[in-house]
């Protein structure tokens, strides 16, 4: 696989300027497709109570992290691999962490790498789905973002009429991270709160997303603020939460 398939644009300038060999232990430590591939899993702790409840099957939570490509740790912890419309891969998260923080610390030559992210599930744009026989492009599909990976991860099968995407945090959120869904229907669900401030948040974002991109058709949903109880707001949950209690 060549450099410029598996790595950002933004190593073009540093690959100019190192050894064959330095170069060639930079390849094994940026994220890449064999890298995503080599970490492979399908079974994960936080799919047991909807296994165990039947919400799910196995065969959905097989499904489901094939096709967002979930990995796994040594330490056995998720991997949500940020991979965008290109099938580029840019990052990976980990619990609280980064894949990049994890590389940047372990190879000193990494501190040049800036790095970029994009909406977990991205790369689903490039998806066709086959349902009796017949291949379904997702293009039509309406895009649903919410905060949580995992979520987007098990809503993908209980809501499989949208595409489900996650922002993973809010440090992550500016007007660019939604650019590549320019043209399409797009909703967003905030986690609720008691003081509805992220909600309040997400409806200033939006604003600002459709002045830098009109062509967004963009909503924040307000099913959480109208419908959780006082409890559920205290306790800061978001949609599939608020699903799976009801």
């Amino acid at each position: 696989m060549k450099w410029s398939e598996a790595f950002c644009n933004t190593f073009k300038a540093l690959r100019q300027t190192i050894e064959p060999e330095v170069r060639k232990k930079i390849d094994m430590m940026l994220p890449s497709m064999p890298m995503v591939d080599a970490c492979r899993a399908d079974e994960f702790d936080f799919f047991k109570p909807l296994l165990e409840s039947g919400d799910l099957t196995v065969d959905q939570m097989q499904h489901t992290a094939q096709r967002y490509h979930l990995g796994k740790s040594r330490s056995g912890r998720c991997i949500y691999w940020m991979i965008d419309d290109m099938y580029q891969v840019l990052d990976g998260h980990i619990g609280n962490s980064w894949v990049s923080t994890s590389l940047k610390a372990r190879e000193p030559l990494l501190e040049y790498w800036h790095v970029t992210r994009c909406l977990f599930g991205l790369h689903l744009l490039c998806h066709t789905e086959t349902t009796d026989s017949t291949e379904i492009s997702v293009t039509n599909k309406p895009i649903c973002v919410v905060e949580s990976e995992q979520s987007a991860v098990i809503l993908s099968e209980l809501l499989p009429e949208s595409v489900w995407m996650a922002y993973a945090s809010l440090t992550n959120l500016t007007p660019d991270l939604l650019a590549p869904l320019q043209g399409r229907t797009v909703t967003i669900y905030p986690r609720t709160d008691p003081t509805q401030s992220t909600y309040l948040f997400f409806l200033d974002y939006a604003d600002i997303v459709r002045h830098h991109y009109p062509t967004i058709q963009l909503h924040v949903e307000d099913i959480l603020e109208n419908e959780a109880t006082d409890d559920q707001k205290q306790r800061c949950i978001d949609l599939l939460d608020f699903i799976m209690e009801q």
